[in-house]
């Protein structure tokens, strides 16, 4: 009776042995897929850090939904242009920022670019209007891919909802460090986003993420930091 009592015994050591290794490896698996696949890298933020993980929109935007799309306001950006990059009508959402957070929102297709609606307004003559966007998603180039490449005197092009095409020049263009864009001391960090570069002219700033991904801060770490002036 020992003998079989130790044999059963042994049998619930072996199954719940078993139990804990398939449960550990199920585990693993879901975490593995979570941040290569589902965790969302590409954020841009008016502090240099990430808003927040959610899951972007890879569906290429086709030319009709490009021709359908409308803004509330006549004088919001419409679209943005970029010859030099190939960039044609990509479609320009209205972005606020994240709540609990106060961090800049990004679009969530890829191909779109994104509008701080507290910035200023294409045409207006004054300040600058802020626009972000993604460099990509988990499989597929977004539309400032290749935003860092772009070099001063470069035309970046605004059509607004009234049809009205404004066309601004590259002035500035470089990759900094998140540590740098949040020194409030840098007069290229992210706290003059909301100025021209130029206080004579109207100005436009783009901003995207790039770099290496930073797991401890869940974000890249450093950003494409553009700057434009309205061409008179």
């Amino acid at each position: 009776m020992k003998v079989k009592h130790s044999k059963k015994k042994s049998r619930q050591v072996v199954v719940v042995a078993l139990s804990v290794c398939w449960l550990l490896l199920i585990g693993y698996t879901g975490f593995y897929l979570y941040v290569n696949f589902i965790q969302t890298k590409d954020i841009s933020s008016s502090s240099g850090q990430t808003v927040a993980s959610y899951e972007v929109d890879e569906t290429e935007v086709t030319q009709e939904k490009k021709d359908d799309y409308q803004v509330p306001n006549p004088s919001f950006p419409r679209y943005l242009s970029i010859p030099s990059l190939k960039i044609s009508n990509a479609r320009i959402v209205q972005i606020g920022t994240i709540k609990n957070t106060g961090q800049l929102d990004s679009p969530k297709s890829i191909y779109d670019a994104g509008w701080y609606t507290k910035s200023g307004l294409p045409g207006a003559g004054k300040g600058a209007v802020l626009i972000d966007g993604h460099n990509g998603g988990p499989t597929k180039g977004g539309v400032f891919e290749n935003l860092g490449s772009l070099s001063k005197g470069s035309e970046i092009i605004i059509e607004r909802g009234d049809g009205q095409r404004i066309t601004y020049q590259v002035a500035d263009n470089r990759e900094m460090s998140v540590e740098d864009i949040n020194n409030e001391s840098n007069p290229l960090g992210m706290k003059t986003m909301l100025n021209s570069m130029d206080p004579k002219k109207e100005g436009l700033n783009m901003i995207t993420c790039v770099g290496d991904w930073d797991y401890s801060k869940n974000t890249f770490n450093k950003r494409v930091m553009l700057r434009a002036v309205r061409k008179m």
